[in-house]
């Protein structure tokens, strides 16, 4: 059945492509046509768009980088309302939500630890958490696109320009700036239902744009509310629709321009959101039909609250223009998530004779017989037994939080033949983690909280660990980038980052859990540093002022770190930085007066020094660097054809294969697990152990995206919309090697899906208004997005249906079919 899955994704991937490049040629008579409608025009103008990913003001066609930009009108077009949303029309890009944030992918580039994806809001770089897994990675926040100027996607390393957190690329949010002239606003709204969802979606954004001072200072606010209805219900706690969230928040900025050659840009944003997770039981689904159904006895809220401040200043001097910005940010994300079943085989409420039998005793003992356990009328292993049969359902609960300063100047200039940057990079971050484990209220599945603060620990306490983590990442950057015209048609690129990054890591254990290997355990740091250079070479050449070919090499890294995982060994604490290498040819071109466009590019990644995520006992993840090398192969496809007035197509797309070339062995001192299935004791899990040639967990071969615009007039400056897109992302393996012992393909291999989405409406010519409906998901594909196996987690528990016990298969998948109406004005 998988397999049939994947040949039909990749069928329909075919034939998409082949409709696209179809069209292309069927409609090249049409193209002398000339198009008049403003409506039609705007969304043809992202091929115009003005870029600023070099740091310098350049067109996207003109740009010699692998870069997708969209710009207001085609999110408008397109109802693109978040950041996530951008894989549907950027080639290459993966976006995975998690808690409290989302992982962003480029170019197959996906691994756990720090950020492999630069993410920008204007001038300022964002982080995600590391938490206790160091997996700052998986944590990137989402950004609403409302009052947005343009979204910048860099594909490829962009590591002499944007630093450590770019090796795979860069996303670029580029907010609309106050207007100095007029006053303006803005208001979108739109209601919606969800299938198998009982509540009603809205979503509200407003934005006023006021002059202070004319030609001189102005503000603009924006504000949004959206709420999603959820479809997941969780029969055990008796509670529907659990999975539904709601953000609200908004921005302001303030530009000041004293002197015609100076501005100043400040601004502030705040974003809050709120949601519980929504996977559900597949395997139940399976066995009785109940779709939707999460069999937890716990909830897991998550909460995600961000704080930026920022400050630009650009001064142009005529001969350069320098731009210095300040930021800090503040994080807060809190999530729970199940624990119970790591610990409730456990609960047998009987001893057995044998200590042993339950991990911790020996600590468990030393502690109780120290005065550090109370309540309990003795320390034997019956005590022992009785006390951890006690604890009940248990919630893992990690309140983190970030705080990050960032400082850049730069001086750039190309008003000769000689175009240059150079720059001073600081940053300063420092994460916070309580790692917890609460007891849980088995009428409403709400943890108990903070009662285990209390000390001594002992009988009766509600919470068994306590852990904080400080972590703290200073890094320092000059870098340099130069391009020399030798002709009009010809020109060199060198570039050059000098970076130096400085890692603490310290933690200590409050509360214990024996049971998980952690023992009280006073304040201890571990540290570490490394610098280096990263390198970056190119040239471009026009062959005709309308085609562009370019070519590059570049580098990216991204730090290393220290492990906190739970009852870890010493000798596993700490792992190194990773780097690669990137060689790219691509080419980029206008047709027929630019009513066809055509950007193609081909490109190898060489990754050395991977860091690799695996988990101790099955349950508490860490890193590790691997001597395996892995080799990442692509070509990248973007089209965009206006055949008639008012008709805009669009297509795009790519083929990446990575693949290891050498095989993956974890450092000696790692015991692997040798059981395929929990219990884990004292040994790594790490599934699937990677050979040469097998291609890297979590990697899509194709992704395509296709999309159709067309605006009539209807008359008394009316008109007509249509809007249709449809994107593919193939099937992947979650293991290196699918041969491996171990290897369930239900569990370890996810299959590929195509989404439609449609849209239609009425509105002004000249953009003030209008009103649509729309469909994302019209065929209501059920699609999985992750999955979690009990026979492989220790921290899942089995199903039971009609007294037969089954291996659980919980499952994230893709929201159902949505159907709403909207509306959007401008005054």
């Amino acid at each position: 059945m998988k397999t049939h899955a994947v040949r039909s994704g990749a069928r329909f991937g075919a034939r998409l492509a082949l409709f696209c490049s179809a069209a292309s040629v069927l409609v090249a008579p049409a193209f002398a046509q000339e198009t008049t409608s403003a409506a039609a025009e705007a969304p043809a103008g992202d091929a115009d768009i003005v870029v600023t990913a070099l740091k310098r003001a350049t067109s996207i066609q003109d740009t010699p980088l692998a870069i997708s930009a969209v710009g207001a009108a085609t999110l408008a077009n397109q109802n693109i309302t978040d950041s996530t949303q951008l894989t549907r029309v950027t080639p290459n890009l993966r976006i995975e939500e998690n808690n409290g944030g989302s992982r962003i992918t480029i170019r197959n580039l996906r691994a756990s630890g720090e950020a492999l994806v630069g993410l920008y809001y204007d001038e300022t770089p964002l982080s995600g958490t590391g938490g206790v897994s160091n997996d700052a990675g998986a944590n990137s926040p989402s950004v609403r696109l409302f009052d947005v100027e343009r979204a910048e996607v860099l594909r490829g390393p962009q590591g002499t320009l944007y630093g450590a957190s770019s090796m795979a690329g860069t996303m670029r949010i580029i907010f609309n700036k106050p207007n100095l002239v007029d006053f303006e606003g803005a208001l979108n709204g739109q209601v919606t239902t969800t299938d198998s969802a009982s509540g009603t979606g809205q979503i509200l954004d407003a934005m006023a744009n006021v002059p202070i001072i004319a030609d001189k200072l102005a503000v603009r606010a924006v504000g949004y509310y959206n709420f999603a209805p959820g479809y997941v219900n969780n029969s055990i706690l008796g509670l529907k629709d659990i999975n539904d969230s709601r953000g609200y928040g908004g921005r302001l900025l303030v530009r000041a321009r004293p002197i015609e050659n100076l501005t100043i840009d400040g601004m502030a944003v705040y974003q809050n959101s709120r949601g519980d997770s929504g996977a559900w039981n597949n395997t139940l689904y399976r066995l009785t039909g109940n779709k939707f159904d999460q069999t937890l006895t716990i909830r897991q809220p998550r909460s995600d609250a961000m704080q930026l401040y920022s400050g630009t200043l650009n001064w142009d001097f005529g001969f350069a223009t320098l731009t210095a910005v300040a930021s800090y940010s503040k994080r807060d994300i809190e999530y729970n998530f199940d624990y119970t079943p790591y610990f409730r085989r456990y609960f047998t409420g009987t001893y057995t004779g044998d200590p042993a039998r339950i991990p911790g005793y020996a600590a468990f003992a030393s502690d109780c017989n120290a005065g550090r356990v109370t309540g309990l009328p003795g320390c034997t292993g019956t005590d022992y037994q009785n006390f951890v049969t006690s604890w009940g359902d248990l919630t893992a609960y990690q309140p983190q939080t970030n705080k990050t300063s960032t400082q850049e100047i730069r001086l750039a200039s190309d008003a000769n033949a000689l175009k240059w940057t150079i720059g001073f990079y600081h940053s300063d971050r420092k994460n916070f983690t309580r790692s917890l484990l609460n007891t849980v209220d088995p009428i409403t599945g709400a943890q108990s909280y903070p009662n285990g603060y209390v000390l001594p620990y002992g009988l009766g306490s509600k919470t068994h660990l306590d852990r904080t983590i400080d972590d703290s990442l200073k890094q320092i950057a000059g870098f340099a980038e130069l391009t020399y015209d030798i002709t009009d048609a010809l020109s060199v690129t060198g570039g050059i980052r000098y970076f130096e990054y400085k890692k603490v890591t310290g933690a200590e254990v409050i509360i214990p859990n024996y049971v998980a290997g952690n023992t009280i355990t006073p304040y201890s740091e571990m540290k570490g540093k490394e610098n280096g250079t990263l390198l970056k070479f190119g040239a471009s050449y026009k062959i005709t002022p309308d085609v562009m070919i370019f070519a590059s090499a570049s580098q990216g890294y991204r730090p290393g770190g220290v492990n906190q995982t739970l009852g870890l060994p010493s000798y596993a604490a700490t792992y190194e930085s990773d780097k690669l290498w990137d060689y790219e040819l691509g080419v980029k071109s206008s047709w027929f007066d630019r009513k066809l466009i055509v950007n193609a590019d081909v490109f190898q990644m060489d990754w050395t020094g991977m860091q690799v995520s695996a988990s101790y006992q099955g349950a508490f993840g860490f890193l590790t660097n691997s001597a395996a090398k892995a080799r990442i192969r692509g070509i990248e496809l973007e089209s965009t054809v206006m055949p008639l007035d008012g008709l805009t197509l669009r297509a795009s797309g790519s083929y990446t294969t990575a693949k290891l070339q050498d095989d993956i062995n974890l450092p000696s001192s790692l015991n692997v697990c040798q059981n395929t299935s929990p219990p884990y004791v004292g040994c790594v899990v790490f599934r699937g152990l990677g050979k040469k040639g097998n291609t890297l967990p979590y990697t899509s071969k194709w992704t395509l995206q296709g999309q159709a615009d067309y605006t009539r007039p209807v008359g008394g400056d009316l008109a007509a919309m249509g809007h249709a897109d449809v994107s593919y992302r193939s099937g992947f393996w979650t293991i290196y090697d699918p041969s491996a012992a171990g290897v369930i393909p239900d569990n370890d291999h996810l299959a590929g899906y195509a989404t439609v989405n449609l849209r239609i409406g009425l509105e002004k010519e000249d953009g003030r208004w209008g009103v649509y409906a729309f469909v994302n998901n019209v065929f209501n594909k059920l699609a999985i997005l992750s999955k979690s196996s009990s026979a492989t987690s220790s921290t899942i528990a089995k199903t039971i249906v009609n007294g037969q016990s089954y291996d659980t298969q919980n499952i994230s998948t893709i929201e159902p079919r949505v159907m709403g109406l909207s509306f959007r004005s401008k005054f």
